[in-house]
């Protein structure tokens, strides 16, 4: 469990859901919170994930950080969406994993679910049928980030929690109409 002065890493604590995550743990009494903004820290880049972990040792990670866009992004960038969200999250959960962290929260995107699924849709719909092709790529690599926190509590008995929120709006958001929420957060 959690106490009060626990270092807790947000991965995208300037971005929508990040900042959000942040300030709820600060109004809660969270106060030995860390965060490194993308200049200061490209969590695609496997050495400099590591030496942040070396260096700050939390003891809970809160993955927020992702390569994210609208529609005209997700259809751009296809590559760039699955490799960049793959290499944020490998990065980040097996580092955290090398460095002992019991508490990770990922955040994932509702996605994943397929594009035609029965609806109020439940969680056993997860890959039983084709994804929304507009953001598949960005839907591909949240999927792999569930199941490697998954992957990570069977083999090593961690305690990685996935979420997928929904529908996302608030402060820190990007409404821009060409590239919306498209940033590293």
């Amino acid at each position: 469990m959690l106490n009060k002065d626990s270092k807790i890493y947000v991965a995208g604590h300037h971005g929508l859901v990040g900042s959000a995550i942040w300030n709820n743990l600060l109004q809660r009494g969270y106060t030995n919170l860390i965060g490194r903004s993308h200049k200061e820290l490209d969590l695609t880049d496997q050495v400099a994930v590591k030496k942040f972990f070396d260096e700050e040792r939390p003891d809970a990670v809160v993955l927020a950080a992702a390569f994210v866009g609208g529609i005209m992004a997700n259809s751009l960038y296809r590559a760039d969406f699955i490799m960049m969200n793959m290499k944020i999250q490998c990065n980040v959960i097996s580092e955290a994993y090398a460095h002992g962290v019991k508490k990770l929260l990922f955040l994932g995107s509702t996605c994943i679910y397929p594009k035609n699924a029965p609806q109020p849709m439940k969680e056993d719909c997860l890959l039983t049928s084709p994804l929304e092709y507009t953001n598949e790529e960005y839907a591909i690599a949240k999927i792999a980030g569930l199941k490697m926190c998954e992957s990570y509590n069977l083999q090593y008995g961690t305690n990685y929690i996935a979420v997928m929120p929904t529908n996302l709006y608030g402060p820190n958001d990007n409404f821009h109409l060409a590239d919306s929420r498209w940033r590293v957060g």
